[in-house]
């Protein structure tokens, strides 16, 4: 029998498609009351990390930059999936597999429309801190 061996490609693919998973995990995670709370903290701390247009490191900083988001943030969530207690676990990934088969056909559309969700959301912020400054944000003193 031929040995398969995985090619960079699939591992890629199938290590998206797991990091995708485990964030929606996570995220239904937060809001089971069986989460301690010690691990609603780090998985609430992991996930405003990822959608936070900030980095520990940027980006800029050659190697350094992409290992806080190519590495760090996926391993930070396996461990937060990993230590949920069994039921919180298993009732998070049953929604998270029933989000993905309904909702998630298309990833690449999925894709788009949380990126205009989160500029937007983004954008609001930005406009509201605009607003809090001193003479309500107008440009004319």
């Amino acid at each position: 029998m031929p040995r398969l061996r995985a090619t960079p490609r699939t591992f890629l693919k199938a290590r998206f498609l797991r990091f995708r998973r485990e964030i929606l995990v996570v995220a239904y995670a937060l809001r089971d009351p069986g989460t301690p709370w010690h691990l609603r903290g780090a998985g609430l701390l992991l996930l405003a990390y990822l959608a936070s247009p900030i980095d520990l490191v940027p980006i800029f900083v050659p190697v350094l930059g992409l290992v806080d988001d190519l590495l760090i943030v996926p391993w930070g969530l396996s461990r937060v999936v990993a230590a949920l207690p069994e039921p919180a676990r298993e009732a998070s990934e049953a929604r998270a597999t029933r989000f993905i088969e309904r909702r998630i056909r298309r990833p690449l559309v999925f894709l788009a429309w949380l990126l205009v969700v989160l500029l937007l959301l983004w954008a609001a912020l930005l406009w509201g801190f605009w607003r809090l400054m001193p003479g309500g944000g107008s440009l004319v003193p």
